[in-house]
């Protein structure tokens, strides 16, 4: 199935109708309302927030970057790993999803897979990356 498909079918899972559209401005005033409900640390919310700006345009990483990280905040890590995924697929060649879904599996318990997380974060990183070192010292203990 691709990308497009499954994205139209989870907007009329949660009964979003096809015909909103919002503007560009539309965007990134709920986007700003998104990242001012995280920093105020109401992550449920602003998860429901970046979810929403997802289903209009789900090709943006920032939107997907918000979602992870709200998600990963209230300990949803199942969920934050899938948000994360998609942010590291759309990033391109960036670490940071990659070293939060290890963040995220180390919470899980899940050390072997943070390992695998980390050694694909360490790919993209040059030179020594000071929160990738602390994080492979305390998987290994």
């Amino acid at each position: 199935m691709r990308f497009v498909d499954t994205v139209a079918e989870f907007k009329e899972e949660l009964g979003v109708k096809g015909g909103t559209v919002f503007s560009q401005k539309d965007l990134e005033t709920i986007y700003s309302i998104a990242f001012g409900k995280y920093d105020l640390a109401e992550y449920q919310q602003a998860a429901e927030l970046f979810t929403h700006l997802l289903l209009h345009d789900p090709y943006d990483i920032r939107f997907w970057k918000g979602l992870a990280s709200s998600e990963q905040m209230q300990k949803n890590y199942k969920a934050a790993l899938h948000a994360w995924a998609v942010h590291s697929l759309l990033s391109g060649h960036d670490p940071d999803g990659h070293f939060h879904a290890a963040e995220c599996y180390l919470s899980l318990g899940e050390k072997e897979e943070a390992k695998r997380a980390l050694k694909i974060a360490e790919k993209f990183v040059s030179g020594t990356h000071q929160r990738l070192e602390r994080l492979k010292e305390h998987i290994d203990g």
